[in-house]
Order: C-alpha cells, then structure tokens, then sequence
C-alpha cells in the first residue's frame, strides 16, 4: 500500500474515507425506515422517523466528549482507521439483520454504526489543521463538507434506487453497504501517520463535565460558543427536513416513500453547492458575514416550501436552494471553530459541537413526532415552523457578527462599482 500512499495527498484519502463512511450512514438510515415501513405500513412513518433519528443521535449525545479526548490524545489518523475497521464489522451485522427480519436487530446496528460515526467525527475534523495550511482551511472544509453532502445525495438516491431494484431485498443492499466500508478501510490506511496534539487530559465517565467544560473554554475566544451553536442549528435544520421530507411528498405531492427520498438528495446537491461557493468567496480567511446572510435564505425558502407544497417543480427548484443557504450558512462556522480553537483542545471543541448537533438532531425528530402526532400539522407546516425559528437565529447573528456583515457587504458593493468602472 507504500507506493498507492504517495499518489494523492492525505488530506485527499481523509476526504475519500470520510465520504464513503457519510455515505453508507445515509444509505442504512434510509434502507431501515423502508423496511420498518414495510413491516408496519406507511401510516406508521412518522413514528418510525422519529424512532430511527433518535437512534441515530443517541451515540453522538453519549460519546461526542469521549472521542474528543480521545482525539487530542492519541493520533487522530489511528482513530480513523480503527472506526474503519468496526464500521466493516457493523455492516456484516447488518446483512445478518436484514436476513432475519428483525426490527431489534435493525436498530442496535443502527445505534452502532451511528458509535463509530460519533468516535470518528472530532478526529475526521480535527486532523484537517494537521494535514492542509492554515490558509486553504476554508477551501479545505468547503471540499470537505461538499463531498459529505455529496455522500448524503448519493446515499439518499442509492438507498432509494437499490430499494427498487432489487424489489426491497434489503440483505442485497446491506451487502452493497459492506463492500463500501471496505473500500473505505482502504483508503483510512493511506493517510499519513500524525502525531497525538499533546493533551493529556483524562477520560471522563461523566460527560457532560466535559461538554460543560469544552464550552466555558469557547467563552474565552471570540465568537467561539456561538459559532459552535450555529454550526448545532444547522444540523437541526438538516435533520428536520430530511426526516420530514418524505412524509411532506407523499401528503403534499402524492409520491410513495421511496420517491420521497429521492426528493430529499436535491437538498445535499445545494448544501454541497452552498459549501463550494462559501469556501471560495472565504478565500484563504473566514467570511462569517455569510452567516446571517446564509440564515436569511434558508428561512425564506423553507416558507416557501408551504406555500408552493402542491407544486413539485416549484418543490424542487425550492429544496435545492434551500441546501444552497445552508451551505453558505455552514462553512464559515465549522472553518472559524477549527482555527480559533486551541490546538491541543480542538478536538474536544469539536466534539462538543457534535453533542449540541445531535441534541438538535433529536429536537429534530422530537419536532416531526409532535407536529404530526400531537398537533395534527401536516409535514408543510412543518417548514413553515423551521422558517420561524430561522429567521430568529439569522437576526441574532446579525446582531452578534454586525461588524462582520457590514464589512463583507461593503466589500462586496466596492467589487461590484470597480467592475461597474471597468465595463
């Protein structure tokens, strides 16, 4: 594997193995919801949505603390080859549960693939610092969360597409999923060996000490904490629309389950969009002016979701964009934790971003049970609820990042009147 290790950078194998492990996440997630669907019936999705997300979120909520010590001390290239290693097993387990039909079974590989995913996200993030220059960070994540959301795109529409062909023979498609954690091992082997950040910190049973801790540390760096909670409510934003998005095309647009998933990939295609234009507008710095203007867009679109609900080319063209706001949205704040967070304390900064991402992952599927469950709201009004609550936190990063935004709106005018000059 020697000479294979010199083809391409490292930072090129982290992103190959990053995204084939995004990607068989987001096909199991699916591959479970259609078959508890087919063993229930579609009257019981939103219970099953629900259920599968707090399943999923569970690991990140438990581990997040304890992969980010793990991460500061110990080489985070080990960590990433060892959660390589288990997701092969996982998905073994996951042909054996598939083959028996078991709801149980389904479940418990869920919530263990969803482990390794926790144990492996502060050392994936955290390792970039160590692997591209401090300069090309923004880029750097731009790529990064581009190929996640093109993994997502991907899952999304293979879960859907082997559903199809293979008439839902689901041990096929786990056996598909397999073959890609195994690639996946592969290319973890080829990232270049890095040395352990120095920490010496001690694990802890009792995490949330250490979330508590991680974020009073984020008070003592600017803009730290709320970055960090910017970056949680994106993901809550993500969860909500990708859980809620099936029930949404089968009530609003008339379409089955499984073409409901392929709705929702239009949305990782425009977060990938998003990430590409924001990481090229940051250039070699951060731009956390996007932010707000990022919100502002996603708030707009997700009502416009409810209001054009019944027409599926409108729905379309509305989806896409709304992953392209969330894109905007996003970079600036994942590339501003990763440079302002102390380097022998980052990947404890990023695992507690990852805990208050997926406590707002469960807020998430908490939100889609009760609007349909308790409140009897169809799924389009779901969105409308989103956009509330998004227009809310667009306004207070606003007020928080006034200087920012202001400075990146009068750049961007100067630009415009200097091309304006030169026509």
């Amino acid at each position: 594997m020697h000479p294979l290790h010199h083809r391409l950078s490292s930072f090129t194998y982290l992103n190959l193995t990053q995204f084939l492990g995004a990607l068989n996440d987001n096909i199991y997630k699916l591959l479970i919801v259609f078959f508890l669907i087919q063993l229930e019936g579609m009257g019981e999705s939103h219970r099953i949505l629900a259920l599968t997300g707090a399943t999923f979120v569970l690991p990140f909520l438990l581990f997040s603390a304890i992969s980010g010590i793990l991460a500061d001390r110990f080489s985070k290239r080990d960590i990433i080859v060892t959660t390589k290693i288990l997701e092969l097993v996982i998905m073994g387990f996951a042909v054996f549960a598939f083959a028996v039909e078991s709801r149980i079974c389904s479940y418990v590989v869920l919530f263990l693939l969803a482990t390794q995913s926790a144990i492996f996200g502060p050392s994936k993030y955290g390792i970039v610092p160590e692997l591209v220059p401090t300069e090309n960070i923004s880029r750097a994540n731009g790529l990064m969360t581009s190929l996640t959301f093109l993994a997502i795109v991907l899952g999304t529409f293979l879960a859907s597409f082997l559903s199809q062909i293979t008439g839902r023979n689901f041990i096929v498609s786990a056996i598909f999923c397999t073959f890609i954690a195994l690639v996946g091992v592969v290319t973890s082997f080829c990232i270049e060996e890095t040395p352990p950040s120095g920490s010496k910190k001690k694990l802890e049973i009792f995490f949330w000490k250490e979330i508590w801790w991680s974020l009073n540390q984020a008070c003592k760096h600017a803009a730290l904490l709320p970055a960090m909670l910017g970056s949680a409510y994106f993901l809550f934003v993500g969860a909500f629309a990708q859980l809620n998005i099936i029930p949404f095309a089968v009530q609003s647009l008339g379409l089955s389950d499984i073409e409901g998933g392929y709705l929702f990939f239009l949305t990782a295609i425009g977060i990938g969009t998003g990430s590409l234009i924001a990481g090229k507008i940051s250039g070699k710095g951060v731009e956390l002016g996007l932010v707000p203007l990022g919100a502002a867009g996603m708030a707009l679109t997700a009502f416009l979701l409810n209001l054009f609900a019944n027409t599926l080319s409108a729905v379309v063209v509305i989806v896409t964009l709304l992953g392209v706001f969330g894109g905007i949205f996003e970079i600036p704040l994942d590339s501003y934790i990763q440079i302002t967070s102390p380097k022998e304390e980052r990947g404890q900064m990023v695992a507690a971003t990852n805990f208050m991402s997926f406590i707002g992952v469960l807020f998430a599927s908490g939100l889609v049970f009760v609007n349909a469950e308790w409140l009897g709201l169809p799924p389009d009004r779901g969105f409308s609820i989103i956009g509330g609550l998004t227009l809310g936190v667009g306004a207070l990063f606003a007020w928080k990042l006034w200087d920012r935004l202001a400075n990146f709106v009068k750049i961007c005018l100067w630009r415009l009147c200097c091309r304006a000059e030169q026509s």
